[in-house]
């Protein structure tokens, strides 16, 4: 039986036509000596598991990868609650994904309208914690299937001007962030814009 997330050939040769992001991230994973497994050819799984060595340690990791390739519609940005330059959209599969490989999990955007700062990380953490709004449509007009996206505020993310950048705050975070996330007592936060009633 067909995978629910199988891809139909037709939709890979417009989707191999650009593949620069993904080849990039790749590109910089060797440079890093992380080997890493390609997924990108399977919905069931997170785009890319990549291991790295912490404290002598090999751990595997997951990072999923997500372009913004032009602006948003208004009625996105208006839903969210968020100005259009900041406003990211995630698949909700994408997410559920990485919970197979907690807490050591990612997503990383490339947004290209954003020549300033258009690399943003979150952590599995970010996503379970930050204030998001979650909107899903008809995937087919003839079956009642819906698809979920979850409209994200970039400013909860971690933003960089280069990819390389980006791979050392991972690295980063691998090493030391993750374990200090894990064992917080307080709040993760706070978020731009968020507003929390105190009981």
């Amino acid at each position: 039986m067909p995978s629910l997330f199988e891809r139909k050939p037709e939709y890979w040769a417009r989707d191999l036509a650009d593949r620069v992001f993904e080849e990039a991230v790749k590109a910089e994973l060797d440079l890093l000596g992380w080997p890493y497994t390609d997924n990108t050819a399977t919905h069931e799984r997170a785009d890319l598991y990549f291991t790295r060595q912490v404290r002598g340690r090999a751990v595997r990791a997951a990072l999923e990868l997500k372009e913004k390739r032009q602006r948003y519609r208004p009625r996105w940005a208006e839903l969210a609650g968020v100005p259009e330059a900041e406003l990211l959209a995630l698949d909700e599969v994408a997410a559920r994904k990485l919970l197979a490989v907690s807490p050591r999990a990612f997503v990383l955007f490339h947004d290209a309208t954003r020549a300033d700062r258009p690399y943003v990380l979150f952590t599995i953490v970010d996503l379970l914690c930050l204030p998001k709004v979650r909107v899903q449509r008809g995937i087919n007009l003839h079956s009642p299937r819906m698809k979920a996206k979850w409209l994200l505020d970039a400013r909860h993310g971690r933003g960089f001007g280069g990819l390389r950048e980006a791979m050392s705050a991972l690295a980063n975070y691998l090493d030391r962030g993750l374990g200090d996330d894990l064992r917080r007592v307080g709040p993760h936060g706070p978020f731009a814009g968020e507003s929390v009633e105190t009981l």
